[in-house]
């Protein structure tokens, strides 16, 4: 409602009701006026009065509500008389040192200064006087019972850089009954809050540095170690600077990263963890942090190393009623290698749904399942939408000859099936148009149970066999069948002129020595079995013309098709 309003009708209103009430006595008036006229003379001129002046109070009380209105009207408020009364440059401060001579008190600060300073010194220096009990800080070191505390060295109180409970020799054990050293610390530092210095039970400990530290993980015990943290308790913040980490397996060392420094940060609804070192002549990130909301548990997990140019991400999560059960995805990158995929995990089981894998050779799909434990195992599945064999070939060209004789040397931990296939294959002379296969390792072998490889309008060919992995050799036996469906095509691939057909199903079995690159036949045929002499004139001229220079030239197709032009126009 504006202003105007309120004046122009809600006083004229309340006017209107007192000059009703005015006539009102003014109508009394009139009816009295039959009493003697002394009696009538003194009533009248009492309630003239009272009318006169009721209504001149009630002007009055409006005349100055409405000034008082009109007060409020911010158009007619003048700032600046206002502004004048806050206006710092009309007053004089230095009044003030005329009465007061400050040159006598100049050094006051400089006491003030050092009173302030000697009280801190005092407050954060008294706890060393204090007596610390080893056991209660073994206590406190180690809330979780899971774990237990063992400190050997001498305890005592520093206040630089910042006030702390210095332990020489911690040891923290695990909870086997043997109490193996799971963590072994040279000096522990407990930085305690500036808070409560005075009263020693109320000490607040804010973290825990330990300098100079081993730890021992025994991969075997890996679940056992996540029960430590799985449990809602506050851990003390803890830093580890310069130290070791090593990983064994059983009696057997697997692994370790030194020069470690690993910064662990538990509580309630939140765990994390940052660590880095030197791994494998590299440097080393993780970090691993762990959050809870509602009844979801996110875990972040992030792996670098600089040197190798790795790059791995996971974002995993699960529920409080199901806690062995884990699904996210993850993301690994190398160089121009590249995987993304979506997992679960339960029951020490990996099960891969869907994923891309890509690099300079290859794009496809890997599905599947691998089980960790209690033996490494997986059967998975990567089905290829292309595969460029010359790019990969010339890659296996570029490693060192000993690098390439190993390259089919698995671990015997390696166990597992893969199904591999590729629907486009591209190479030089095209001559394989795609390829599946079924392959299982197992022990250190590999086993290749079936291999098809779709040579388009030529044909096609199957290989199996086994590549068996010793200290002193490699083999690969195998046995193998062609099928030509065209021998007008087949005869002008390979340049044969001289005959005007050719086998329409060839078998073939023999070795392949790996490491001495070098093969033996042991039967070629196709309606009949070659004789003993063809086969080892097709043997000596296989090893002579394809196998000359190493694995340089075992994949060339002009080295393979001269060698076929060769021998059959030398045999029947």
């Amino acid at each position: 409602m504006k202003y105007n309003d309120l004046r122009i009708f809600k006083f004229s209103t309340i006017l209107k009701k007192f000059n009703s009430i005015r006539d009102s006595f003014s109508r009394i008036y009139k009816n009295i006026k039959r009493i003697p006229n002394y009696v009538v003379g003194f009533f009248g001129f009492i309630a003239k009065s009272i009318s006169s002046e009721i209504t001149n109070r009630i002007k009055f009380v409006i005349k100055n509500l409405l000034k008082i209105i009109a007060l409020i009207d911010p158009r007619r408020l003048n700032f600046k008389k206002v502004y004048i009364f806050f206006d710092i440059r009309r007053y004089d401060f230095y009044r003030i040192d005329k009465k007061i001579n400050f040159t006598k008190y100049k050094y006051l600060p400089m006491y003030l200064v050092v009173f302030i300073i000697f009280i801190g010194f005092i407050y954060v220096t008294i706890p060393a006087f204090y007596n610390y009990d080893k056991s209660e800080l073994e206590k406190n070191i180690c809330k979780n019972h899971n774990i237990e505390c063992l400190i050997r060295g001498k305890v005592n109180y520093s206040f630089y850089p910042t006030p702390r409970i210095k332990i020489k020799e911690l040891i923290i054990s695990d909870f086997s009954k043997k109490k193996h050293a799971l963590i072994t610390v040279e000096e522990a530092a407990i930085k305690l809050s500036i808070k409560n210095l005075f009263n020693k039970k109320k000490q607040n400990f804010k973290k825990i540095e330990l300098n100079n530290f081993e730890i021992n993980i025994n991969i075997k015990n890996l679940k056992k170690y996540k029960n430590i943290f799985t449990k809602k308790i506050n851990f003390i913040p803890a830093t580890f600077v310069k130290g070791k980490i090593v990983f064994f397996d059983g009696k057997n060392h697997v692994a370790s990263i030194n020069d470690a420094n690993f910064n662990l940060i538990l509580e309630e609804d939140s765990k994390e963890s940052i660590l880095k070192g030197e791994f494998l002549n590299d440097n080393i990130y993780i970090n691993l942090n762990t959050k809870k909301i509602d009844e979801k548990v996110s875990t972040d997990f992030i792996l670098k190393m600089s040197n190798f140019n790795l790059l791995t991400k996971a974002n995993f999560f699960n529920y409080e009623n199901d806690k062995d059960a884990i699904n996210g995805n993850i993301l690994i990158k190398k160089d121009k290698y590249k995987f993304t995929g979506i997992f679960g995990y339960k029951d020490n089981e990996i099960t891969i749904n869907k994923s891309n894998l890509r690099n300079t050779f290859l794009n496809g799909k890997l599905e599947g399942k691998i089980r960790l434990l209690p033996y490494f195992n997986f059967n998975l599945d990567l089905s290829l939408n292309s595969l460029n064999f010359t790019k990969l070939y010339n890659y296996f060209l570029t490693l060192d000859k000993k690098n390439q004789k190993n390259l089919f040397k698995i671990n015997n931990k390696i166990n597992g099936k893969l199904g591999l296939s590729s629907e486009k294959i591209y190479s030089s002379y095209n001559l394989v148009k795609s390829f599946e296969s079924r392959i299982e390792f197992s022990n250190g072998n590999i086993l290749i149970e079936q291999c098809l490889f779709n040579l388009g309008k030529l044909g096609a060919a199957d290989i199996s066999g086994v590549i068996n992995n010793d200290k002193k050799f490699t083999n690969f036996k195998y046995d193998s069948n062609i099928f030509v469906d065209n021998q007008k095509k087949f005869l002008s691939k390979f340049g044969i002129y001289n005959k005007k057909s050719i086998f329409s199903n060839l078998f073939v079995s023999g070795n392949f020595d790996l490491q001495n690159i070098r093969n033996s036949f042991y039967e070629i045929s196709d309606n009949e079995k070659l004789s003993n002499d063809d086969v080892n004139f097709i043997e000596k001229e296989f090893n002579d013309f394809v196998l000359s220079d190493g694995y340089e030239n075992l994949f060339l197709f002009p080295r393979f098709k001269e060698f076929v032009k060769l021998i059959t126009s030398e045999t029947n």
